[in-house]
């Protein structure tokens, strides 16, 4: 099997040497000396899969060129470039310095490594070919996120009852529980805990249609639901590359993959964000779910997410609030896409019964406003997600938490 082109830009002989000994078993490292203005075009004529470009801190405007000498050019340009082209852009340097960090960050760089951690360089290019890769298979498929822009705002009860309404719409949909240590979704759907998301990662390598099916947990409805179940310890052996390639693989086998529990910016959580095709941000009227709503959506912004990938879900709506929809709107310069009425009644008595909406009240209007959700989904799954930067900026399982 041909390994994928890396591009190498701006760095040492002697850096260059020992990143080819770090990625010589995966990749292909293909050093360049050019200016900034043709890094794109090179990168396009290479077919690299993403590019390096290293950062030296000492230096104002200039980049170390392979041959030893310095030529003026602008590192942060040649990531621009690249980030523009379509391309994966993995920085790397020798501190990772928050002046530096930032203006990578806005050039448009993915992930942030120190040039000393080839493991950290070797798992960002995997979790990078992980959430590119969208086969043929997976064209017209998609995931979508339920995020909360706070605890409590109901995103577990939108996304069971989401997944329902899609598979009652002739769609085959998995419903991931995200939280990994106290997730929701096996008690909302009434369903037992067997195979838990930390088995499944465990055997991705001869992870096949049969085994998939036998390690789902079946709903009623039609939905499969994969969780955590009661390993809560386990949950710290599962990393981004796990759960990029996790979702990959189920976008093979379901139209709608729907995951609830993301509630922060760590690592896994950007593995999620960055896998989905849609994010639907649901909030409710009070001051601080307003104020985490905009402290979100300035994070997704920073993570340049495609406009139009978050969508704001008003929940638990009720008309004589003090914060109206033109106050939400205001206040996170995004309109809102939808509302759901507000019946907590319903909503309790569905859960305490172990069914869904659709089944439990299929004529409240707040059956018919979660029914109203599937038009925002048209067209997520024409496109893969764009990137993330944050997974490899902070490294390992420290959070870039937007929401406490």
């Amino acid at each position: 099997m041909q390994k994928p082109n890396v591009l190498l830009l701006g760095a040492s002989e002697i850096l260059e040497s020992a990143l080819r000994a770090a990625l010589k078993e995966s990749w292909k490292l293909i050093a360049l000396d050019v200016a900034a203005a043709r890094v794109a075009e090179e990168y396009q004529r290479q077919k690299a899969s993403a590019a390096i470009v290293v950062l030296d801190p000492t230096l104002t405007g200039m980049v170390v060129s392979i041959s030893g000498t310095a030529h003026e050019t602008d590192p942060f340009a040649s990531v621009a470039n690249i980030a523009a082209a379509g391309g994966p852009v993995i920085v790397v340097s020798t501190s990772k310095d928050p002046e530096l960090i930032l203006r990578a960050m806005r050039a448009g760089a993915r992930e942030f490594v120190l040039d000393t951690d080839h493991e950290d360089l070797r798992h960002a290019l995997r979790v990078r070919a992980s959430t590119q890769h969208v086969s043929d298979e997976t064209a017209q498929s998609s995931v979508v996120t339920v995020f909360g822009a706070k605890g409590g705002v109901g995103s577990t009860t939108i996304a069971a009852n989401l997944a329902g309404a899609l598979q009652a719409s002739g769609q085959r949909v998995c419903l991931v529980d995200h939280n990994l240590h106290l997730g929701d979704v096996l008690s909302y759907m009434d369903v037992p805990g067997t195979y838990s998301i930390t088995d499944l990662c465990a055997n991705m390598a001869r992870l096949d249609e049969d085994l998939l099916r036998s390690s789902m947990i079946h709903h009623d409805s039609g939905v499969d639901v994969l969780a955590q179940s009661g390993k809560m310890e386990e949950a710290e052996q599962i990393t981004a590359a796990d759960v990029a390639a996790l979702l990959s693989f189920l976008r093979r086998h379901y139209d709608r993959v729907v995951i609830d529990g993301v509630r922060a910016f760590d690592d896994i959580s950007l593995a999620a964000l960055d896998a989905s095709q849609r994010v639907l941000m649901v909030l409710t009227q009070d001051v601080p779910a307003v104020r985490n709503g905009l402290r979100c959506l300035e994070m997704f912004k920073r993570l340049n997410y495609d406009e139009g990938k978050v969508r704001l879900v008003l929940n638990r709506h009720q008309k004589g609030s003090r914060i109206t929809m033109d106050v939400v709107r205001d206040t996170l310069h995004m309109s809102v896409a939808h509302t759901i009425t507000n019946d907590f009644a319903s909503v309790i008595d569905a859960i305490n019964r172990g069914l869904l909406l659709k089944d439990a009240a299929p004529r409240a209007r707040l059956t018919h406003d979660i029914q109203g959700l599937l038009p925002l989904l048209a067209g997520a799954g024409e496109a893969p997600a764009r990137r993330s930067f944050f997974g490899g900026l902070f490294g390992g399982k420290k959070a870039a938490n937007g929401t406490a």
